[in-house]
């Protein structure tokens, strides 16, 4: 399958994420982090700074694309550019709030679409290098001259909570939006946790009060023996429930940790050290299947899990080899495909083609689980199915550390947004 790229830019500092906004409202939002290691000398310490960008992804009308088409790249002989369909630029960066200073950030990630900030404005966590989790909120600001609306990211909590070594927060997840169980109205407090993993192979369980603040109500030191680069919440419609987290780490191995007993108190729920090749870089439950997981890892491949089992999940199909090491992998919001930066190989599109049904059934098991393991013969049934790689977007020229989906063009033709950290590029495209 080919693509076809409508605009690039290049941003300030090494772009090392994208982040497409999930609200309804402020779907057009793509936020941008970036990672900058400064060696430092006999004047002056080694540093490691970053910036946040915001930008706004829109359409572009034809007429806008022909008389402003800079992406740099030099024409084919015959007017058209090497590996790309020669079609009008669709689709347009516009920055939309100024460049945020801060330290070199390691992971962005934007609130479940209806949590939000404290205000209501959209919220987005940020994991730096200096071991601090950052929540921003996005304020308006003012009308633009032709109907944009310009904004400002506003930093409203932090706290340290990176331990060890260099002390750097290196990944973070929101927890998602769990019901209270008796008229179905969101608990706010279980929904404004967040977990945070780091540099010294810690993970940490945050809390955001009424108040706006965030501090650190549980941690778990030696999660990990290496580095960890990845952490995700489990589905709360899964047989886990909303009080689960994944984590994974250089030393190859994928946990599961059940956070009812306390983070710290908890010895892991499950732990996989056999199945990736090299350090497991990321973590992806899908939206779609509540017990279907993703995993990415150094060793180049994607892989999916079967999550019911509490003590033993169960890798259900081939690994898929991305050609590079997956360090994100992004669900798409309509159906089972993910995108992923693999960095020296590019971007892929990996579709799956399985399933999972009886979702019901899934949510009494866990209902009704005493912790050691679900009856097998009650569990929804998975279709593991295949993974196949139908696109590899080649446009990058450096190591591609971002992927995520973007607008969707009446349900017709998918737009992906990515990133690369040596060149600052920044692209929109689109797999044919």
């Amino acid at each position: 399958m080919g693509h076809t790229r409508h605009h690039t830019l290049e941003v300030g500092l090494n772009a090392c994420g994208v982040e497409m906004c999930p609200h309804a409202s402020h779907r057009s939002l793509c936020a941008v982090a970036s990672y900058l290691h400064r060696p430092g000398d006999e004047d002056e310490p080694q540093s490691r700074v970053g910036e946040l960008y915001l930008y706004s992804l829109a359409p572009s009308s034809d007429d806008d694309a022909a008389a402003d088409d800079d992406d740099g790249e030099t024409d084919a002989g015959d007017g058209s550019k090497p590996g790309f369909k020669n079609t009008p630029t669709e689709w347009r960066f516009t920055p939309c709030a100024e460049t945020r200073h801060t330290r070199a950030i390691f992971e962005l990630k934007w609130a479940p679409a209806l949590t939000g900030g404290i205000h209501g404005a959209p919220a987005l966590a940020q994991a730096d290098a200096g071991g601090f989790v950052s929540i921003y909120e996005i304020h308006p600001l003012v009308e633009g001259d032709e109907g944009g609306t310009s904004f400002e990211l506003v930093e409203v909590a932090s706290v340290q909570c990176g331990g060890g070594g260099l002390g750097m927060a290196t990944c973070v997840d929101w927890s998602p939006l769990i019901s209270d169980g008796e008229d179905d109205s969101i608990d706010y407090f279980r929904s404004s946790r967040l977990a945070v993993v780091g540099a010294d192979g810690g993970a940490r369980l945050l809390a955001r009060r009424e108040s706006g603040e965030l501090e650190v109500f549980d941690e778990r030191e030696s999660a990990h023996d290496l580095e960890a680069w990845a952490v995700a919440w489990a589905h709360p419609k899964s047989v886990l429930g909303g009080d689960f987290i994944f984590t994974g780490a250089d030393d190859a191995a994928f946990k599961g940790w059940d956070l009812r007993g306390g983070l710290d108190a908890s010895t892991p729920a499950f732990v996989n050290r056999r199945a990736h090749g090299a350090g497991v870089t990321c973590i992806s439950p899908s939206p779609h299947d509540p017990n279907v997981v993703a995993t990415g890892s150094y060793d180049d491949r994607v892989r999916l899990w079967d999550a019911r089992m509490f003590v033993r999940p169960v890798e259900m199909c081939d690994a898929m080899d991305v050609g590079g090491g997956a360090w994100r992998l992004r669900w798409h919001p309509e159906r089972r495909a993910l995108a992923c930066a693999a960095m020296g190989g590019g971007v892929a599109i990996v579709e799956w083609s399985g399933c999972e049904s009886g979702v019901e059934s899934a949510l009494k098991v866990c209902e009704s689980s005493d912790g050691e393991g679900a009856d097998a013969s009650v569990l929804p049934e998975i279709d593991s199915g295949t993974l196949r790689t139908v696109c590899a977007y080649d446009g990058h020229g450096s190591i591609a550390y971002g992927a995520d989906w973007g607008w969707k063009r009446g349900g017709k033709e998918d737009v992906v947004v990515s990133c690369s950290f040596y060149d600052k590029g920044l692209h929109v495209w689109s797999p044919e």
